[in-house]
């Protein structure tokens, strides 16, 4: 007697579709993407994860080291030409006049701000461009930096009026922008830093008397500030401190 077997019809194995990086694996690695370039094959960048947040407290304790020392030296440049005059708590070391309290101001400023632009980076640099970062970018972003907070100094010193003196720095600042970060995310954040930076000082200045601006050009409180010095190079320091954060992050890239 002959049986026949009843064979099943061929299912096709069920294809899940891709599953989308998480919001802390949307920084590309730009090491990867260079080496496949420059062997002749087509870019393609891998995703990596960030290690959110394990390796917040060692970003933010690198970031605040470089803002301790590397800030008095930039806000010396602004200080020496008497832009502004530190009172209680002013310290000359060799030619650089600081207070005792601006290199632990400006260490929890780059802290900070760096692990804020961690969170934005990872937020909205899923899609389009990608900028790179490396040594050269980095020494490039300083210099210009250094070029701006010099001119305001000088034109300061030359008396420049307040609207011209405002007109370049602004320009320079969004030059700036453009060249060493491009992303409308820094944008936004290098504006918000610029406007409360200055308005953070108001308490700083009257009831510590830290320090004041010898020609103030705009009264808020009865505190004067030299709003439009402020608010361009606090704008201009912001390319810098996204180079730096994304130099320790390993070299990436960031639309």
């Amino acid at each position: 007697m002959v049986s026949f077997l009843k064979l099943r019809p061929a299912v096709a194995p069920v294809s899940r579709p891709p599953v989308a990086p998480t919001g802390w694996q949307r920084l590309r690695c730009c090491g990867d993407q260079q080496k496949s370039s420059s062997e002749g094959a087509s870019p393609s960048p891998r995703l990596i994860p960030l290690g959110f947040p394990r390796r917040w407290p060692s970003i933010g304790i690198a970031l605040s080291s470089l803002g301790f020392i590397i800030g008095p030296v930039l806000d010396g440049i602004h200080s020496n030409a008497q832009l502004l005059v530190y009172d209680n708590g002013a310290v000359n070391i060799g030619p650089l006049q600081t207070n005792v309290l601006v290199p632990p101001f400006l260490g929890v400023f780059y802290g900070v701000i760096g692990l804020l632009q961690l969170v934005l980076d990872n937020q909205f640099a899923s899609k389009g461009r990608l900028r790179k970062t490396g040594s050269k970018r980095l020494l490039f972003s300083l210099i210009f930096l250094i070029l701006i907070l010099e001119l305001s100094a000088e034109m300061y010193k030359a008396g420049t009026p307040y609207n011209i003196e405002a007109y370049v720095l602004f320009a320079l600042a969004e030059l700036n922008w453009y060249l060493f970060d491009g992303t409308w995310w820094g944008f936004g954040l290098a504006a918000f830093v610029g406007v409360c930076c200055p308005l953070a000082e108001i308490p700083l200045m009257k009831y510590f008397d830290l320090w004041h601006y010898p020609k103030a050009n705009v009264a808020i409180f009865d505190e004067g500030l030299r709003l439009n010095s402020l608010v361009a190079t606090h704008i201009s320091f912001f390319p810098y401190h996204q180079l730096v954060y994304c130099m320790y992050q390993g070299g990436h890239e960031y639309a």
